[in-house]
C-alpha cells in the first residue's frame, strides 16, 4: 500500500499540480482521497473521448465561472501549456466565460491567465 507520501507526490505527478483539499485530505480521510482520485481518473486525467488539453480548458473554464481562486485556475493554466494549449486558445476559451456570466468571472480568468504567462498590459498615464 502506498504512503500518504507517495500517494499525494503521484496525484502531482499525474495532474501536474495539488490543491490544498488533497493534502489535507491524504492525511485525514485518506481512504475518501483515495476513492475520490480514482473517479477523478476516470473523469478527468484519463483520455477516453476527450484529449487532455480539451479537459484542462474546459477546466479553466468551469472554475472561472465558479470563482474559483486566482491561483486554483492558473495551477491548470499552467496544465493546459504542458499539454499543448497555447496562451491564444487559453485567452479565447475564457473569452466564453464573457457573455454568459460578466466581467466578474472574465476578470478572474484574465488574472490567473496572465500571471502564468506574464501577459503585458497598457495603464492609463495619469491614474
Amino acid at each position: 500500500m502506498k504512503s500518504q507520501q507517495e500517494f499525494i507526490n503521484d496525484v502531482y505527478k499525474n495532474r501536474g499540480y495539488v490543491v490544498g483539499y488533497h493534502t489535507v485530505m491524504a492525511r485525514e480521510d485518506y481512504d475518501w482521497l483515495k476513492s475520490y482520485d480514482a473517479f477523478a481518473k476516470q473523469t478527468y486525467t484519463e483520455e477516453a473521448h476527450l484529449d487532455r488539453k480539451t479537459k484542462e480548458l474546459l477546466q479553466i473554464v468551469t472554475l472561472t465561472a465558479l470563482g474559483a481562486e486566482v491561483d486554483h485556475i492558473a495551477k491548470h493554466v499552467n496544465v493546459a501549456l504542458k499539454e499543448g494549449a497555447t496562451k491564444d486558445e487559453i485567452l479565447a476559451a475564457l473569452k466564453v466565460v464573457f457573455l454568459p456570466l460578466g466581467g466578474v468571472a472574465f476578470e478572474r480568468g484574465v488574472k490567473a491567465w496572465g500571471s502564468v504567462v506574464n501577459a503585458e498590459s497598457v495603464q492609463p498615464e495619469n491614474a
